[in-house]
């Protein structure tokens, strides 16, 4: 009987949290948008969040979904980041570092592979479809991957407001 209480007692510390977040497959989406160069599309991407809206100053338990309507090689996914975070202003040396971080985690996609990036107070984790395969254990990192997309000096502005709801 006593286990039972106690189990009792932290089943409700915990659950209105655990309910209140849940796996970020559960969270609703914020917003949706679709990147195109030229006639091809290159991915489709969606922000999702606990609570189904987005604040920038409130970053945590934020995830970025994107599926690729393209195969692309792994080098060519790190340039092209390399080349935003460049953009945004990111020092050369950080780049350098993390890109070696994600260089460790991001596999070749094909069409159809779903990359995802869900930030915590931590870092981040990154899954492929619904598997784990790599965590960022550096917050300025996992905000600056997250900036690509969201930051307001994004490259992508329009993408940007879809992914936040603002369009």
């Amino acid at each position: 009987m006593r286990l039972l209480t106690i189990f009792t007692a932290v089943l409700l510390l915990v659950s209105p949290w655990a309910l209140a977040r849940g796996p970020w497959q559960s969270w609703p989406v914020v917003g949706e948008a679709t990147l195109k160069w030229g006639p091809w599309v290159i991915y489709d991407s969606q922000l999702r969040t606990p609570s189904g809206r987005y604040n920038a100053n409130m970053a945590d338990s934020t995830a970025l979904v994107i599926k690729y309507q393209r195969d692309i090689d792994k080098d060519d996914l790190l340039e092209a980041t390399d080349d935003q975070w460049q953009k945004l202003g990111v020092p050369a040396a950080k780049r350098q570092r993390w890109l070696i971080v994600l260089d460790n985690i991001w596999p070749n996609v094909r069409k159809g592979d779903r990359l995802i990036f869900v930030v915590h107070a931590g870092g981040g984790t990154f899954y492929r479809d619904n598997t784990v395969i790599g965590e960022v254990r550096d917050r300025e990192m996992a905000d600056a991957f997250l900036g690509i997309w969201l930051s307001p000096e994004t490259q992508y502005p329009e993408l940007r407001k879809r992914l936040i709801g603002r369009v």
